[in-house]
């Protein structure tokens, strides 16, 4: 929970009234006409002491099955939580621990979002996309007497509360920032300077321009603004085939190349190379859904809003449709993970080519769910190369790759032999050849750490440009009145006592450039030179086959 300390100086959004101007009978400090309820009134006291001393051997596990626990809030009964069962989908049920009878009661089954009143007698929860309130006992019925919401309206000034984020977004920076000097920077004087600004912001985008500002005194990666609560139009996708077309000089458009995709995770689905999908690169197209097709139109127009949804393709071999076929296909919404895909398949190739099968080739996009995925189902089948070249050119960032760099830097611990076959090792996994790894300046957050970690380990040469530069992190701050964020780093990267990579990137041992002009010829500078790299290293240093020892006799065998 983020709690942050307001000093009696520090100026405010809107400014309370002074004394005078409180309304007759106003004459508390917090806006309560009792003050003796929180001052020395007849009301009871309460004296809080928790006992440090010992305190970690006074836990007790409440007994229950494994599974989700969430929401934890304390009652006079005991606490109250939800749970649902590991796995699956089932919607969590609100319980309670009773601490006097030793006993879990349900309250609630199925429910989405509660939250506990101040009296911690009523819950207020979601079940089935509706809203209702029911007592904290036990066997309530879920969905009885739901809320009538639909006359609901709220009011809000959004000036008013482009203000309070404003002085949020500033108090956020100042209490969740790594460095509780913010880097030097004055940043009461900050405050004073830009905040002159809101009372002139006349929409949400105006706001997240000063609050760019604000956090751009920093000289800080990965401070970033996010917008909050803004009307959107909701997105129509319209379809794609997976596949490029070339118009041909007979009016119709050829399919001169289909993606070849991996059809068993939808993101990567490529329409024209489904089961029974009969259509073939040099097929012409000539309708869609009984659309002519022809080169005096988009061909993609037929396919507005179809994303997802099944159409009929015409195809063949001959522009006047003579002998051409119906088909039934699924476009896509996007083809990035085909091309993204494709143009990994096309390194890999020359790669193989080029080394005559000698260096394997994998492509990292980051360091989060992708990354690791593309490393570890790559890294197994390539480890018996000879070399390997690891490309994190265009690295998104994502988590600390600790992981990614053990597997690559994982060393063959022992050996095993076996009758008849090639020794086993142990990690049945492991690279111990030369490697290469790709950078630029697209490589960022994760894909800086990843080649710092690259050098540091020893690993191999670094070949490319420098790398973006950005090794602070995001834990998690507190969001914005209308749902927005001023997303403020709380860690930085050093070693061995000094700052390392953030505002500097990592520098390549061989700087290539990979031209545009060279790109736009089909080359790939960067790689080519990894390849003449490691082919150079497993010339001058080739690979020795394990030897296995002569096979053991027992010096005190018998024998004649």
């Amino acid at each position: 929970m983020y709690a942050a300390t307001l000093s009696a100086d520090e100026p405010r959004p809107f400014q309370p009234r002074s004394d005078e101007e409180k309304p007759d009978g106003d004459d508390s400090e917090n806006g309560n006409d009792d003050g003796e309820k929180n001052g020395d009134g007849d009301a009871d006291e309460i004296e809080v002491r928790i006992d440090v001393e010992g305190f970690e051997t006074r836990v007790v596990a409440i007994p229950g099955p494994s599974g989700r626990y969430g929401n934890l809030e304390g009652t006079a009964k005991g606490p109250v939580y939800t749970f649902a069962p590991t796995g699956g989908d089932t919607p969590p049920a609100l319980k309670r621990y009773l601490l006097e009878d030793r006993e879990e009661e349900t309250i609630l089954e199925g429910v989405g979002s509660i939250r506990i009143s101040a009296d911690r007698k009523k819950v207020l929860y979601s079940a089935n996309e509706k809203w209702a309130i029911a007592d904290l006992s036990a066997d309530q019925t879920v969905g009885d007497k739901p809320l009538d919401l639909s006359g609901m309206q709220v009011t809000i000034d959004p000036r008013a509360e482009w203000a309070q984020m404003y002085t949020d977004a500033w108090r956020i920076t100042r209490d969740w920032f790594y460095d509780p000097k913010l880097h030097g920077v004055d940043w009461e004087l900050m405050r004073e300077r830009y905040g002159a600004l809101v009372s002139h912001v006349a929409h949400r985008r105006d706001l997240d321009y000063v609050l760019g500002e604000l956090g751009g005194e920093l000289n800080v990666g990965h401070l970033y603004v996010q917008s909050g609560d803004e009307p959107v139009v909701e997105r129509q996708d319209h379809g794609l085939l997976g596949a490029e077309l070339e118009a041909d000089p007979s009016g119709r458009y050829r399919i001169v190349k289909i993606f070849r995709g991996e059809n068993w995770h939808d993101g990567f689905r490529s329409p024209l190379t489904e089961p029974g999908v009969d259509v073939n690169e040099g097929d012409l197209l000539l309708a869609i859904d009984g659309h002519e097709v022809t080169t005096a139109d988009n061909p993609f127009r037929p396919l507005q809003g179809r994303a997802g949804q099944p159409v009929t393709l015409t195809v063949g071999s001959a522009a006047d449709g003579k002998g051409a076929r119906d088909v039934q296909v699924r476009p896509i919404a996007r083809e990035t993970n085909l091309r993204y895909l494709d143009w990994v398949e096309e390194r890999r190739r020359r790669v193989t080519e080029a080394s005559d099968g000698r260096i394997g080739y994998m492509h990292l996009p980051n360091t989060a769910v992708e990354g690791n995925r593309e490393l570890f189902r790559n890294f197994y089948p390539q480890s018996d190369f000879d070399a390997l070249i690891l490309d994190e050119r265009y690295n998104g960032g994502g988590f600390i790759p600790v992981e990614m760099i053990e597997l690559l830097s994982r060393p063959v611990l022992s050996y095993w032999a076996r009758r008849g076959i090639t020794p086993m090792r142990s990690p049945g996994f492991a690279h111990t050849g030369p490697k290469a790894m790709l950078i630029n300046g697209l490589a960022a957050s994760g894909g800086d750490a990843l080649p710092f970690y690259f050098r540091q380990q020893e690993l191999g040469t670094l070949i490319g440009t420098r790398t973006w530069g950005g090794l602070v992190g995001l834990s998690g701050t507190p969001s914005l009145a209308d749902g927005g964020a001023m997303l403020t780093p709380t860690f930085r990267f050093f070693v061995d006592g000094q700052w390392e990579v953030e505002n500097e990137g990592v520098e390549p041992d061989i700087e290539v450039v990979d031209r545009p002009d060279l790109v736009a010829q089909g080359r790939d500078p960067s790689l080519e030179k990894a390849i003449e790299v490691l082919l150079e290293e497993l010339r001058r240093d080739p690979p020795v086959p394990v030897q296995q020892p002569a096979p053991w006799v027992d010096p005190h065998a018998g024998g004649s």
